[in-house]
């Protein structure tokens, strides 16, 4: 770049999804574990940078990657193997995340994984699961209006 953005902009910039694709890929190099979270998480960062992020030394970038709306199944998968139960918690809290990486989840090794897993699922279960009929009851003595009335 022609001039020096400070440390809060580049962080601001990464995280945008109008930012030139340029811009993206020089900040998925950089040394600041925030600013490369920040690109793992931008909707427009392309495939070929998401893949490189699976596999970042920082686990805050890779549960960054975990909230990308764009990222696909097959990183999903990667990241529900990894070792770090940060990564793996933030996909099992993901409703996005598709239900088979879930389902796989809520058996993890980390008690705390394997809860949030089962606890998103629940959320994505169907409410009503089959119609009940109201339940009607007969008029009651106790409220004079709802007596019948005398012909």
């Amino acid at each position: 770049m022609l001039f020096s953005l400070t440390s809060k902009a580049r962080y601001l910039l990464a995280g945008n999804p109008n930012a030139p694709m340029q811009l993206l890929e020089e900040y998925a190099e950089s040394e600041d574990a925030h600013i490369r979270a920040r690109v793992a998480e931008n909707p427009r960062t392309p495939l070929r940078l998401l893949l490189k992020f699976v596999h970042d030394a920082s686990s805050e970038v890779r549960i960054s990657l975990a909230y990308n709306p764009v990222v696909t199944d097959i990183l999903l998968g990667e990241l529900a193997e990894d070792e770090h139960s940060d990564v793996r918690y933030a996909l099992a809290e993901n409703p996005a995340v598709p239900h088979t990486i879930l389902q796989k989840l809520s058996k993890d090794e980390n008690p705390y994984v394997a809860h949030r897993a089962s606890k998103t699922l629940e959320t994505l279960e169907p409410v009503f699961t089959t119609v009940k009929p109201a339940h009607t009851q007969a008029p009651t003595q106790s409220h004079p209006q709802l007596q019948p009335q005398a012909a």
